[in-house]
């Protein structure tokens, strides 16, 4: 673009490749064969790029998938160990409260999905610890017991 004196701007409102200003290549001297040759050739070094990215890309997600897999196998484990604990601790506590008759018994409460996400290690000493203290409380039997008349 040139800057006249008064400030403006000239310019075309016609693109250079219109006017010839802009240099044009030489032209190709092959034949059209050979420009095709060349074109499915560089196409086939890049789909042969592309697979061979693609095979590394799979093996490295199938790697993660079985990883996943284990990992998924191991908390559905855990899930049923824990479980089997909370319902033992639930009934080793309605046994040991039986003879307590004013205090009703209900079934094991379902579990409370609105508590903060922890470590299961965490969860699993405060039910250990939980049911420790009803089992020393109940060994003490002077909160529970009523008292009865001699």
């Amino acid at each position: 673009m040139n800057t006249q004196p008064n400030g403006t701007c000239d310019f075309s409102v016609v693109p250079q490749q219109r006017t010839g200003a802009v240099h044009q290549p030489a032209p190709d001297t092959r034949s059209a064969v050979e420009r095709y040759k060349e074109i499915i050739g560089s196409a086939g070094e890049a789909i042969a790029a592309m697979r061979a990215q693609d095979e590394r890309r799979v093996a490295h997600l199938v790697a993660k998938l079985a990883e996943s897999q284990d990992r998924m196998a191991d908390a559905i484990e855990r899930e049923k160990v824990v479980k089997l604990g909370a319902a033992l601790h639930w009934e080793k506590a309605v046994e040991a409260l039986w003879e307590e008759r004013w205090m009703e018994m209900r079934p094991m409460p379902k579990p409370n999905v609105g508590v903060p996400a922890r470590d299961q290690d965490e969860y699993n000493t405060a039910m250990d610890l939980a049911f420790q203290a009803l089992e020393e409380s109940l060994q003490k039997r002077t909160l529970l017991r009523r008292k009865t008349k001699e």
